[in-house]
């Protein structure tokens, strides 16, 4: 709070929780000591963050009804993914009445930098931006009260802001249209990395990893580009793919689940051929 120069946070949240570190919250009463500090009014409404399954999300919210508010992975890529379950764990969180604070709206700038053929079928559409239709996408769900958008320049602020001042549920029209670029993402066996640069900071060996899987996806998604200028930009202080020496430390914290040391190798191959 002196830090931040304020006297109470509207939101206070526990952070990546999940079934494997759940039990710690627990263990060292984090939910207790949250509402304690709620008490105090220190803290406005007292939420988590979350990356896991809908189960372990619905087991959590009933044994602690007291979280007021729930920040979820949800966009229109992982809508459906097995993994991250955005659409499950949104319909618990409509089911326990828990408003929704959206993380990675565009999925780490990917639902920005689409391929050729899905982002012309936006382009058809003649609506707005790509970035416009997937925060609106997620906008037009009723239980989401706050998207959060990466933003790295004074230019992006200025979209975000016309967008959600504008805002309208997305058409039907539009949304047929989401589904397929959907499809098409769906076939591009992209590594789903989200650039939170969890992984690198561990990394005994200081692997760009998130640098590296975006070059990965690159030449995937365009595989007639040229990514050695960039690939060369990124491992030119060191950090190869070929560099890991499978400690785990990375995959450990990886919100996305990312199986990194295998996709290490995969992009080894890819780009060092």
């Amino acid at each position: 709070l002196n830090a931040c120069g304020v006297d109470y946070f509207d939101f206070y949240l526990m952070h990546a929780v999940s079934s494997e570190n759940y039990p710690h919250f627990v263990n060292c009463h984090a939910f207790e000591i949250a509402q304690q500090l709620k008490n105090e009014g220190k803290i406005r409404r007292v939420g988590m963050s979350f990356h896991d399954k809908a189960h372990v999300l619905d087991r959590i919210l009933t044994e602690h009804p007291e979280i007021e508010v729930v920040q979820l992975q949800f966009n229109y890529a992982d809508f459906d993914d097995p993994v991250v379950e955005s659409d499950k764990c949104y319909n618990v969180c409509v089911a326990h009445g828990k408003p929704v604070i959206v993380m990675e709206p565009v999925k780490g700038g990917r639902l920005v930098d689409l391929p050729a053929e899905a982002g012309a079928l936006l382009d058809q559409l003649q609506n707005g931006s790509y970035a416009s239709y997937a925060l609106r996408f997620c906008a037009s769900f009723p239980q989401v009260c706050m998207i959060l958008s990466g933003m790295g320049n004074m230019d992006m602020m200025r979209e975000n802001i016309r967008v959600m001042s504008e805002c309208s549920p997305l058409s039907d029209q539009e949304r047929e249209t989401i589904d397929r670029v959907r499809d098409i993402l769906k076939t591009k066996s992209l590594i789903g990395c989200t650039a939170c640069r969890y992984c690198v900071d561990g990394c005994p060996k200081h692997i760009p990893i998130p640098e590296l899987f975006a070059c990965y996806n690159e030449k995937k998604q365009r595989p007639k580009s040229d990514i050695s200028e960039r690939y060369l930009a990124c491992t030119q202080g060191g950090g190869l793919p070929t560099d890991c020496i499978q400690c785990g430390a990375c995959e450990r914290v990886c919100p996305q689940h990312l199986n990194i040391i295998k996709l290490l190798r995969s992009t080894a191959r890819a780009l060092m051929n």
